[in-house]
């Protein structure tokens, strides 16, 4: 049964978002993803006042070596030009982006995943891992787990639903002193067109820390 998108109230949305300071923001798209299946989430971002950019990678095929080195890259370019910056990763995107925050503290201001499993990912998926963790090769999504599973050294808000109905919801929830934990509605397959989503993301990013701002990382 195909599920249908929900209408999204972008006119309300946008009149009730606080305004952003303009601030650079990542945005990291899931599994299987790319930069189109972002697009209302950047859309609604700029409307209401930030300096949003996709990863420009293709699709995300989990983590690779290539695909980390370069989302690593990704960062490095735009917090040397704008300075820290916000990371919003969606699904498989929020593994990614917890996995820079982690490395590069000082290039990130604040980190938000989206029904991202973060303990345990390869255990927390309701889909067979096997066809594609052979892909990831030296970029195993072990290796990767231990990494972000850890507090980050950044604030971070994660965002989980209990009607995910792809995810363990439970392995998306962040305990951590440095983080914050959001309930939604709704399923894994419509997260990047939530209206919950969008409205948790204006108010978050407009508590994101200013004091970094505006300068450019070494």
């Amino acid at each position: 049964m195909i599920m249908p998108t929900p209408r999204i109230p972008m006119a309300e949305l946008l009149a009730a978002a606080p305004r952003g300071d303009g601030h650079a923001v990542l945005v990291l798209p899931g599994l299987g993803h790319g930069d189109p299946y972002t697009a209302t989430v950047r859309t609604f971002l700029i409307d209401i006042g930030y300096d949003v950019h996709g990863w420009e990678l293709g699709v995300n095929f989990g983590p690779t070596d290539q695909l980390i080195v370069a989302a690593t890259d990704r960062l490095v370019t735009l917090s040397n030009r704008y300075g820290p910056i916000s990371v919003v990763g969606f699904s498989m995107g929020g593994l990614f982006a917890r996995l820079l925050a982690g490395r590069m503290p000082e290039r990130v201001r604040r980190v938000v995943t989206v029904c991202s499993p973060i303990h345990e990912p390869a255990r927390s998926f309701w889909l067979p891992m096997g066809p594609v963790v052979g892909l990831w090769g030296g970029g195993d999504l072990d290796r990767m787990a231990e990494e972000i599973r850890h507090e980050l050294p950044v604030p971070c808000t994660a965002v989980y639903s209990r009607e995910d109905g792809l995810v363990n919801w439970s392995a998306c929830v962040d305990s951590s002193d440095t983080a914050e934990s959001i309930e939604i509605g709704g399923p894994h397959v419509l997260i990047a067109s939530n209206p919950e989503v969008l409205t948790i993301l204006g108010k978050t990013l407009a508590r994101a820390a200013t004091s970094n701002g505006d300068q450019p990382c070494d």
